[in-house]
């Protein structure tokens, strides 16, 4: 008994043809990449920005500080972590022009008002501060600035000392083959 191998090929021969022409053949080639690519996972980042500074001199010291970072719309929140301490500042309180002080502030891209601040010239135990979009973040590069003034010496405990982090959270999709936000 001979086999006929005719049908077969042309069966074949009229599957890759209509798979290779024209949209047809895109659409297949294209849901057969995707199925290969896997699922997509939601991952999340953070970015940690750190300002720290101890004083470190008898005579008061100014320390001015202002740096960017930028924010899209894969920022889900702004993390901000404070601490200063200012060795005394219990004792003499706050005098204008000779008091030690930190002042800081965080503006968005068009920088009209600060979205958040501090001003003080007293110890601030550390607290951590969310900010959460409205619906979304203001997209462009945020601003924080950091003005202060104090005091301290090298060889021992009394130091004036400030530190601010900011940790920025981003929420994404990642795909197979494609790694990062």
């Amino acid at each position: 008994m001979k086999m006929s191998w005719g049908l077969p090929i042309m069966l074949v021969m009229i599957l890759l043809m209509s798979s290779s022409s024209g949209c047809l053949g895109l659409l297949q080639m294209r849901e057969t990449m995707e199925d290969l690519r896997g699922e997509p996972e939601i991952i999340s980042e953070s970015i940690k920005i750190s300002h720290k500074k101890i004083f470190a001199t008898f005579s008061p010291e100014v320390y001015e500080n202002t740096s960017s970072f930028y924010i899209d719309e894969s920022v889900s929140e702004i993390v901000i972590w404070r601490q200063v301490t200012l060795t005394g500042s219990d004792i003499f309180g706050c005098l204008e022009n000779f008091t030690r002080y930190v002042r800081a502030e965080l503006y968005t891209p068009t920088g009209v008002e600060p979205v958040w601040s501090i001003d003080v010239c007293k110890n601030l135990d550390p607290v951590t501060v969310d900010i959460t979009p409205n619906p979304t973040f203001e997209t462009g590069n945020w601003r924080l600035e950091i003005v202060a003034r104090g005091q301290g010496t090298t060889s021992s405990a009394i130091q004036d000392k400030l530190e601010i982090n900011i940790t920025i959270k981003r929420t994404c999709i990642e795909y197979p083959l494609e790694k990062g936000c």
